[in-house]
């Protein structure tokens, strides 16, 4: 049975899970709703909607995620920004567990209708270009994100019913749009092997940071799926495994400069505990981390031509 599309209709609930709250009672009259979506569970089912007069823009943070517009399916990956025009029937297909997005409804000023208090050109001028906006484009360098994490920022932390609240938010909602605006213009096109590349380097110079499958997806822009499947053509190890052979290389760095103690090594290197820390490297270089900086102590730099 097909189920008839319907305007969503937002109760304004403000919770961990689903934020959504309106600018509009602080004369932000373009932005109806402002949301983030972090669900501990999956939602399976999420019916096809349409926003009238309202453009639905979408960011996602966290989640192999894909919307479906007019039958055709979108993939949806961390960093990625999707679109809707009004009256175009959408939806998300799914909600994973652990994902998350940033999402907001640009109302679409006619006439006369205000926008942000900015002069008659260059409202029209920012219309224009928002209604333009493509489809699907890449934050690559973060600056939606950030201009969303700053709008919920303010609303969270200046007082209501305020002047600096209100002049606060509406520079925000514009630093928000000239984002979305100058970030889907960027002629910045990175492919996948050069993302991987570039965190790849990262990994070699920070092993100790938390580099889980989701926040390597998230910087790679690749599903999980196919990030295993690069990451391993490339390197030739699953990721668990080269990010341990790295802090094990920067362990051997660190123990033969012979500054830190074994347990401090092992915490900055992300090891839960210094045991863990010398099971791992004795499994690896065949030494325990002690008998490998007593070698280089005594002017043995490299032991096993490692």
């Amino acid at each position: 049975m097909t189920r008839s599309p319907l305007k969503f209709d937002f109760a304004y609930s403000d919770t961990p899970e689903r934020r959504c709250v309106s600018l509009e009672p602080d004369g932000i009259l373009c932005m109806p709703v402002l949301g983030f979506d972090a669900f501990r569970k999956p939602i399976e089912r999420s019916w096809p909607h349409v926003h009238e007069e309202c453009l639905e823009i979408s960011l996602c943070l966290r989640g192999d995620l894909k919307f479906e517009l007019r039958g055709k399916t979108y993939p949806f990956k961390p960093d990625s920004v999707f679109v809707s025009r009004p009256d175009e029937i959408h939806r998300l297909k799914s909600y994973p567990r652990s994902m998350s997005k940033y999402w907001m409804l640009f109302r679409i000023p006619n006439g006369n209708f205000p926008l942000l208090g900015l002069p008659p050109d260059e409202a029209k001028w920012l219309r224009g270009n928002m209604v333009e906006l493509p489809r699907c484009f890449m934050d690559s360098a973060h600056r939606v994100r950030s201009a969303f994490q700053r709008l919920f920022h303010i609303y969270d932390s200046t007082a209501a019913n305020t002047p600096a609240r209100r002049c606060l938010l509406r520079n925000a909602t514009l630093s928000l749009l000239l984002a979305l605006v100058e970030t889907s213009r960027s002629k910045e096109r990175i492919l996948p092997t050069a993302r991987l590349d570039m965190v790849l380097e990262e990994i070699r110079r920070n092993p100790g940071e938390d580099w889980s499958v989701d926040e390597l997806s998230r910087r790679t822009a690749l599903s999980p799926t196919n990030l295993l499947y690069r990451f391993k053509r490339r390197t030739g190890f699953p990721p668990h495994a080269f990010v341990l052979s790295c802090r094990i290389e920067s362990a051997k760095r660190e123990l033969a400069e012979g500054g830190e103690s074994i347990s401090t090594i092992a915490d900055g290197l992300g090891f839960p505990s210094a045991q863990h820390f010398a099971t791992s490297f004795k499994r690896i270089v065949g030494r325990t981390p002690s008998e490998w900086r007593v070698h280089c102590w005594r002017g043995n730099p490299h032991p096993n031509g490692l």
